[in-house]
C-alpha cells in the first residue's frame, strides 16, 4: 500500500481508483432511496428533463436549472448539468443512478487535485493527502450525496481543471483555462470566482509550474484575459439565449450626482443582468435585516461553516428560520471570528508568497554559485528560443495592429460589419487568441532561468521543496475566502442562508492549507523528510496519529450524514435532530410522515413548526390540512384561516386549503369567513379562488383542476 502512494509519482489514473473507492464508500446512498427535498423540483418536477412541452435536448440553453423560462427563473442558469440529466434520464429515472455519477465525479476532482499539488510540489505524500482530504471532506456531503449538488461539483471540476491548466506551457495555458472556467460557469454560476482565483495561482505558482522561466507577471496577465474573456462570454451568451426580466432595483435609474465607483456598480450589475433572486425570509431570515446586521449574520454563518470543514460534529440539509436568524447586534464573538477570517487568510497569503519569493531567490542565488550543476542557455531545452520569440512577437503585434486597425480605420468607415455588430464587450475577442498564443510563445521563449539538472543534462529538475509548501499555503487560504465570498449574503442577498454545498469551491482550498499544515507539523515534530530514518521516535508518530483522527471523524460524519439520504423521511428526521430551530424541517418531516400514513405523528410536527415560525402561511396551512384529513374540518378552519390570511398569495397553499374543506362537506359552513377573508384582500389569488370555489365548486368537484398544487412526488403538470 505505501509502495502505491509513494513508490511512484501519482497520475490521475492511479489517484482516481482509490479515491473512487472511498467516495463511493462515504458518499453512496442505498439503492432504494427516493428523490428528496430539491431533488423532486430538479428532475421530478424539471419539464425540460422531462421532456415536456415540446422541449428539445438543446433548450437546456433556454432554461433554468429547474427548467424553467426566463420570465419564471429563480436566479439558476445551469445548463450543463441539464444536459447531463436529460440524458441519462433517457435511460433511467432512478435517483440511485442519478446521485452516483455524482460520487464518481467527486473522486474524479480529487484526482485532479492530487495531480495539480503534484505539479506543483514534487511530493508524492503530500499530493494524496491533499487529494485525500478532499475527497473525504465531509461538509460536501450535501454537495456529493445529493443529486442537485452536481452544479456544485461540475463547477468545481472547473476550477480545479483550470488550475491544472497552469502547468501547461505558455502557449497553451490560456486556451485551457478558457475552457476550464467556461465549464465551470455553464455548470455554475459560482465559477466566476475562478476570474481573479486563476490568474491569483498563477502568479503564485509561476515558478514551481515553470522553474526555468517563470515569468509571473505575464503568465498571470495570460490567464487574466482567458479567464475574463471566458467569463464576458458566458455573461454574453447567458443574456442571449436567457433573457430573464432585470431585478427592479436595477431598472431604476441612479440619482443625480450619484458617486463614479456606485454608477459604475450600478452599469456592471446591469451588464451582468443576473435574474432576481427570491427573498424568502424563512429561507434566509438575512433578507430583512438591514445592511450591517444582514453582514454580522453572514459573517457568524461563515465563521460555522469554517469550523465545520475541521471540525465537521453537526451537518444538516437545511439551516432554515429560525436556525439561523438576523443577529440583534452587530458585535458579537462570531460575527468577529468571521471578520477576521475574512481579512486574515488574504494577508497570510501576501506574507507567505514573500517568504516564497525570499526562499527562491535565495535558492536560486545559491546554484548559481554552482555552475556545474547547471544547464544554463543551451543544449536541447533552448535550441528553439528563437523561433519562438519570433513568431510570439509576430502574433502578438498582429492582434494589437489588427485590433488598433479595425478600431480606428474599419469601424469607422462602416466596414467589416460582423465586427461592427458585436456587443463592444466582446469585441476584443476576435483579436484575443492571436494576442494569448503570441504572448505565450514569448514567454516560452525567453531565456531559462539557472536550474539544476539530470547528471546528463538532458532534462531539467526543478528544485521546489524549500518553498512550494509556502506558495501552496497562500494559494489555498485566499482561496477559501474568495470562493465562498459570493454566497456569502455580503456582496447580494442571496435566496438561503446558509447550504453546506456552497463549500465546495472553498475546499478546494482548505484542502490545500490542511494538507500543507499536517506536512509542516510532521517535519518539524519528526524532522526534513528527505533525511533517511533508521527509526521513528514517539515525536514522528504525533502527525501521523493527529491525521488519523482528524480524517477518521471527517469519513465517520460524511457516512453518516450520506445515509440521512436513505430516503426523504431519514433525512428530515435527521434534520430536524441537528437544527431543531428549523420550521422547515419540522414541517418537512410532518409531510413525509402524512404521506405515510402517520397524521398524529404529522400533526405534532406541524404545530412544532408553528410554534417556531407563527407568521409562515405553509405552517398554518398545513397544520390545517392534517387536521382536516383526520376527518376534523372544524378544528382545521382556523389554522386555514390564518394561513390565508398570512399568504393571500400562495395559490397552492388557499387551493390546499379549498380542497380538503370540500371533500369533508364543510366548504358552505365557512362560507361567510371566506367571502369575508376575500375581500379583506383584493385582487390577489385568495379573493379569487375562495370565490370561484364557492360558486364552481359543485361543477368543478372543489377547487379548479388547473389550479390545484401538484401532489408530492408527482412530475410536472401539463
Amino acid at each position: 500500500m505505501r509502495g502505491y502512494f509513494l513508490a511512484f509519482d501519482p497520475t490521475f489514473l492511479s489517484a482516481v481508483a482509490p479515491f473512487a473507492v472511498l467516495a463511493v464508500i462515504l458518499f453512496t446512498r442505498h439503492p432504494s432511496t427516493n428523490y428528496i427535498f430539491d431533488e423532486q423540483e430538479a428532475l421530478l418536477a424539471n419539464p425540460y428533463v422531462n421532456a415536456k412541452g415540446g422541449l428539445g435536448f438543446l433548450d437546456a440553453i433556454h432554461r433554468d436549472f429547474w427548467g424553467l423560462p426566463p420570465d419564471r427563473s429563480v436566479g439558476s442558469y445551469r445548463p450543463l448539468p441539464n444536459f447531463l440529466w436529460r440524458t441519462i434520464w433517457a435511460v433511467t429515472n432512478q435517483p440511485f443512478f442519478h446521485h452516483f455519477y455524482n460520487v464518481l465525479f467527486h473522486a474524479a476532482n480529487a484526482a485532479l487535485l492530487t495531480c495539480v499539488t503534484f505539479w506543483l510540489t514534487r511530493k508524492r505524500g503530500l499530493a494524496y493527502l491533499v487529494g485525500l482530504i478532499f475527497v473525504g471532506c465531509a461538509v460536501l456531503t450535501e454537495a456529493v450525496s445529493g443529486i442537485v449538488g452536481i452544479a456544485d461539483v461540475l463547477g468545481g471540476m472547473g476550477a480545479i481543471a483550470a488550475l491544472a491548466a497552469l502547468a501547461l506551457p505558455g502557449w497553451a495555458m490560456p486556451f485551457a483555462v478558457f475552457a476550464a472556467v467556461l465549464f465551470g460557469l455553464f455548470s455554475k454560476e459560482s465559477a466566476l470566482v475562478c476570474v481573479p482565483l486563476i490568474p491569483l495561482a498563477a502568479l503564485i505558482a509561476a515558478p514551481l509550474t515553470h522553474p526555468t522561466r517563470p515569468a509571473r507577471l505575464v503568465r498571470a496577465l495570460v490567464a487574466l484575459l482567458a479567464a475574463g474573456a471566458a467569463f464576458v462570454l458566458y455573461v454574453e451568451l447567458r443574456r442571449r439565449w436567457f433573457p430573464a426580466p432585470m431585478p427592479a432595483e436595477l431598472t431604476a435609474p441612479l440619482p443625480e450626482g450619484a458617486p463614479l465607483v456606485k454608477r459604475a456598480l450600478h452599469d456592471a450589475l446591469v451588464w451582468f443582468h443576473q435574474a432576481p433572486l427570491p427573498r424568502d425570509p424563512l429561507n434566509n431570515p438575512l433578507s430583512t435585516a438591514d445592511t450591517p446586521h444582514r453582514i454580522a449574520g453572514a459573517l457568524r454563518v461563515y465563521w460555522r461553516g469554517l469550523t465545520q470543514i475541521v471540525f465537521p460534529w453537526t451537518l444538516s440539509g437545511d439551516y432554515s428560520y429560525p436556525q439561523e436568524p438576523a443577529p440583534d447586534r452587530l458585535v458579537f464573538f462570531e460575527s468577529v471570528a468571521g471578520a477576521a477570517m475574512m481579512a486574515l487568510p488574504p494577508l497570510g497569503s501576501l506574507a507567505l508568497w514573500i517568504a516564497a519569493l525570499r526562499r527562491e531567490h535565495l535558492e536560486r542565488r545559491e546554484r548559481r554559485s554552482v555552475r556545474a550543476a547547471f544547464l544554463v542557455d543551451g543544449g536541447q531545452a533552448t535550441s528553439r528560443r528563437w523561433p519562438l520569440l519570433i513568431a510570439g512577437a509576430l502574433l502578438a503585434a498582429a492582434a494589437v495592429g489588427l485590433a488598433a486597425y479595425d478600431w480606428h480605420a474599419l469601424r469607422p468607415a462602416g466596414r467589416v460589419q460582423w465586427l461592427r455588430s458585436l456587443p463592444l464587450v466582446l469585441w476584443p475577442l476576435p483579436f484575443l487568441p492571436a494576442l494569448l498564443l503570441g504572448l505565450g510563445l514569448l514567454v516560452e521563449g525567453t531565456r531559462p532561468l539557472p536550474c539544476p539538472a539530470t547528471a546528463d543534462r538532458s532534462a531539467w529538475v526543478p528544485l521546489r521543496r524549500g518553498y512550494a509548501g509556502l506558495c501552496i499555503a497562500a494559494i489555498g487560504l485566499t482561496w477559501v475566502v474568495v470562493s465562498y465570498f459570493p454566497h456569502s449574503n455580503i456582496p447580494v442577498v442571496l435566496p438561503t442562508v446558509r447550504a453546506e454545498r456552497f463549500w465546495y469551491f472553498p475546499a478546494i482550498g482548505s484542502s490545500l492549507v490542511l494538507a500543507v499544515a499536517f506536512s509542516w507539523l510532521h517535519e518539524a515534530l519528526a524532522g526534513s523528510t528527505l533525511a533517511p530514518r533508521t527509526r521513528w521516535s514517539w515525536r514522528a508518530w504525533v502527525t501521523p496519529v493527529l491525521f488519523v483522527l482528524f480524517f477518521g471523524f471527517q469519513c465517520v460524519q460524511a457516512y453518516r450524514h450520506a445515509m440521512d439520504y436513505r430516503n426523504d423521511l431519514e433525512f428530515w428526521a435527521a434534520t430536524k435532530e441537528a437544527v431543531p430551530s428549523s420550521a422547515k424541517a419540522h414541517l418537512n418531516y410532518s409531510v413525509m410522515k402524512g404521506a405515510r400514513g402517520a397524521l398524529p405523528a404529522r400533526l405534532a410536527a406541524s404545530q412544532a413548526a408553528v410554534e417556531l415560525a407563527p407568521k409562515w402561511p405553509m405552517a398554518h396551512v398545513y397544520t390545517g390540512d392534517t387536521l382536516c384529513r383526520m376527518h376534523r374540518a372544524d378544528e382545521a378552519f382556523p389554522h386555514y384561516q390564518r394561513g390565508m390570511d398570512l399568504g393571500p398569495n400562495e395559490l397552492s397553499l388557499i387551493a390546499l386549503a379549498l380542497q380538503c374543506l370540500h371533500d369533508e362537506k364543510r366548504l358552505a359552513a365557512y362560507e361567510a369567513e371566506l367571502r369575508r377573508l376575500a375581500e379583506e384582500h383584493p385582487g390577489t389569488w385568495l379573493a379569487y379562488l375562495a370565490v370561484d370555489t364557492l360558486d364552481n365548486g359543485e361543477k368543478h368537484g372543489g377547487v379548479d383542476p388547473k389550479y390545484r398544487p401538484r401532489g408530492y412526488n408527482e412530475g410536472p403538470k401539463e
